[in-house]
């Protein structure tokens, strides 16, 4: 029953895409709101930008949302006629079933690792499964479940254990690997319509050419290789890492490699060139 239900689901989203193109509709997003404050404002930034461009908003907010944030508020700055949650949403279907995409716009650290697990025990949880069940696109504002996001450490947050962040940054490897596309706030705009933020383009050189030689690599390190070059090996690359390897022009890591937008961020603002092998 659940499988049929989502093929409809699924032939409705490809009859509509289809219908939109021909009709040059604009797209519609569902966004949604936890309970999560770091990042806010970027991201708010990048929905007024889609809303310029012609996008459709429906705007979902999480229990602690409602309590957290200012619903009327954000109502007024988007121009929205109803804020949804848990209290007035009467069909899911309503809101999933005609999204070209899901739009995480503050993702707490309580939303990351329940996402990662499969866990949906609320209504909004439900949704963005939904979401991937039926093949959305889910792109996220990673700023507030990031352990190296620099808001967080300004407000006395960013001294937690190495093993602690190692559990929230896995949370974040396993939502990339589950497909969705995470970003800071502030790339949201340019990641909905399809254009990446540096980190994907002139920032990384793809590949090193293997016939040359790998340096030595110690797993979970970063160690220096020649004058102005270091290598990290870890599964994900934070900014943290690169403040640690600011000193070398050159940082190599793994082709496999999570680079965070933080990291990417700092690796630009030092002129490090990133170079995965």
């Amino acid at each position: 029953m659940l499988e049929n239900g989502l093929l409809d689901t699924l032939i409705q989203k490809i009859v509509d895409e289809v219908i939109r193109r021909i009709k040059n509709q604009p797209k519609k997003a569902v966004v949604f709101f936890t309970g999560a404050t770091i990042g806010f404002k970027d991201s708010m930034d990048s929905l007024l930008k889609l809303q310029k461009d012609g996008w459709q908003l429906k705007v979902v907010l999480s229990d602690d949302g409602m309590k957290v944030l200012n619903p009327a508020a954000i109502q007024k700055e988007l121009s929205l006629d109803v804020i949804y949650h848990s209290g007035n949403i009467k069909s899911q279907k309503e809101l999933y079933g005609s999204a070209d995409m899901f739009v995480i716009a503050t993702m707490s650290v309580n939303t990351a690792a329940k996402l990662a697990v499969g866990i949906t025990d609320t209504v909004l949880l439900s949704l963005v499964n939904h979401g991937f069940m039926a093949g959305t696109p889910v792109v996220a504002a990673i700023n507030a479940c990031d352990p190296d996001d620099h808001q967080r450490a300004k407000l006395g947050m960013g001294k937690s254990s190495p093993k602690y962040r190692e559990m929230l940054n896995n949370n974040i490897a396993t939502l990339r690997d589950f497909g969705m596309k995470l970003v800071s706030g502030k790339d949201l705009y340019a990641t909905c319509i399809g254009d990446p933020p540096a980190e994907a383009s002139d920032l990384i050189v793809k590949k090193t050419d293997k016939s040359v030689g790998k340096e030595p690599v110690v797993k979970n390190q970063t160690l220096p290789v020649n004058q102005g070059e270091c290598v990290i090996d870890k599964k994900v690359v934070s900014r943290v890492d690169i403040l640690k390897a600011q000193g070398s022009n050159v940082i190599k890591i793994p082709a496999g490699s999570i680079l965070t937008g933080y990291a990417a961020d700092a690796a630009k603002e030092f002129g490090l060139q990133i170079i995965r092998i």
